[in-house]
This record gives structure tokens, C-alpha cells and sequence, in this order.
């Protein structure tokens, strides 16, 4: 597993240093088969909340292991994400918890 742990520190160093203005993360949790990471961050909810999950997981990938995201705990300003390590195939992601509708409404006759 001392393989898989400097993987994922690589990938939190350089998901910080390329994302570290919106959001940032650390890992919380070692567990058997994955780990849970924290992002902190001034997100916005409707232009990509959870590709920044995605992007660590990808940065994992480069350096060797496939992981996903199979749990998110959304917080007010962040998330607890747990990842798991997938074989070959489709890597698992973990449904959004919360649908943003956007409406816009325009009033008849000025206004």
C-alpha cells in the first residue's frame, strides 16, 4: 500500500498547486482499499462540483491506480469524498446528492 499512499499525496500535492484559488484537498482517512479526502473551497455548485473529484481521481490514475469516488458527504463549504480502488472497466461515481434548477422569469409588459 506505500505505493498506492505516495500516489495519492502526489496527486492532493498537485491538485493543490493547480486548483489550491477554488478549492483544495487532503486526505482524512487511509482505508484498506482507498481513502477519504476532504475538499475545502469556495465551489461553485453548478459549474462543476463534482469534476473536481474527478480530477483527483485522474491525477491517481497518471501515477498507477485507478481509484473512484463511491461516497460524497457534501459539507456547507466542501465535501468529505471516499475513493476506492477499481480494476479494468467503468470507475465508479458517485451520484450528486442535490439537483440545482435554474429558472428565469421575465414579467409581461415592463418589467
Amino acid at each position: 500500500m506505500g505505493g498506492f499512499r505516495e500516489a495519492v499525496e502526489g496527486a492532493v500535492e498537485e491538485f493543490n498547486r493547480y486548483h489550491g484559488a477554488e478549492a483544495r484537498v487532503r486526505v482524512v482517512e487511509w482505508l484498506e482499499d482507498g481513502f477519504v479526502a476532504e475538499f475545502e473551497g469556495h465551489f461553485c455548485l453548478t459549474c462543476g462540483y463534482y469534476d473536481y473529484f474527478d480530477d483527483l481521481a485522474r491525477l491517481v490514475e497518471e501515477r498507477g491506480y485507478r481509484v473512484g469516488a463511491v461516497r460524497v458527504e457534501e459539507l456547507e463549504e466542501g465535501a468529505l469524498v471516499e475513493y476506492r480502488l477499481v480494476g479494468g472497466g467503468e470507475r465508479p461515481r458517485a451520484a450528486p446528492q442535490k439537483l440545482v434548477l435554474i429558472f428565469e422569469w421575465e414579467r409581461e409588459q415592463g418589467g
